[in-house]
């Protein structure tokens, strides 16, 4: 009789737990089923969120880049690309990704980001459930790292010929102690880097203006841990053919 009753108090428990880990998985493809609804979802110059699923208890977020040709930088730097994308994860302090995130979580679920380009060509990134429990929002990073990990997935993208207007390529982005610093080429058939350099103050208001207003999550989270960390923006705007020079600086205090 007392193995009867421990056997039925084990099965109990079996089926709470399958109880539980199903109500997890039907709250989870409640909320994907809800972001769908919202895409594909604009993500500026970047390009756009196309759809979400979730399948064999793994969820797929798609995704569209514009202004590329390849995605072999993302391929060849897997690794690090990886590492940012986890620590935007877990910087990221928008409630409904929270809430999305932790839901995929709780049905003990994996996560797999598809990347694809206008040409076909794709790449993709795969999470475990582990990585993601430890990568929850507002778990603390450290900012240097999280910064290194944005110059490097940045450096992927390069050249970025989107973004900052017609005849402008980004073709560098370093770090250093004191500023985040994006170089950009200037096409001077298309642009007069005499009147760049006149209108260097004009240009510095439209930059800051365009910082301080975004309210996407993760570059909002950028401004933060650069002003946290005292460092400032710079934009070297280079001529192809006079090599003239015209440069925005915006200092820690001026970010969001």
């Amino acid at each position: 009789m007392k193995k009867s009753i421990t056997l039925i108090a084990l099965i109990c428990l079996v089926l709470a737990g399958l109880t539980s880990c199903n109500s997890d998985k039907s709250e989870l493809r409640k909320m994907i089923a809800q972001l769908n609804t919202e895409c594909p979802i604009p993500l500026g110059s970047i390009g756009q969120m196309d759809k979400a699923e979730y399948r064999s208890n793994k969820v797929t977020f798609y995704y569209t880049i514009v202004g590329l040709d390849n995605l072999n930088n993302f391929k060849n730097n897997q690794e690090a690309f990886h590492n940012f994308m986890l620590d935007n994860y877990r910087s990221n302090s928008d409630e409904d990704f929270r809430q999305l995130l932790e839901s995929i979580v709780e049905a003990e679920a994996g996560l797999d980001v598809v990347f694809s380009i206008e040409n076909g060509d794709t790449f993709t990134l795969t999470f475990t459930n582990e990585e993601l429990k430890a990568n929850m929002p507002e778990t603390e990073g450290d900012p240097e790292s999280y910064l290194q990990s944005a110059v490097t997935s940045a450096r992927m993208q390069l050249p970025i010929t989107y973004g900052y207007g017609d005849g402008m390529v980004c073709s560098n982005i370093e770090l250093d102690s004191l500023y985040f610093t994006y170089y950009i080429d200037c096409d001077e058939n298309q642009l007069d880097l005499n009147e760049m350099q006149q209108s260097i103050e004009e240009n510095h208001e439209g930059l800051v203006e365009m910082l301080t207003s975004s309210t996407d999550p993760s570059f909002v989270k950028m401004m933060q841990t650069l002003k946290a960390t005292n460092r400032g923006l710079r934009y070297f705007y280079t001529g192809t053919s006079s090599g003239k020079e015209a440069v925005v600086v915006i200092s820690p205090e001026e970010l969001q």
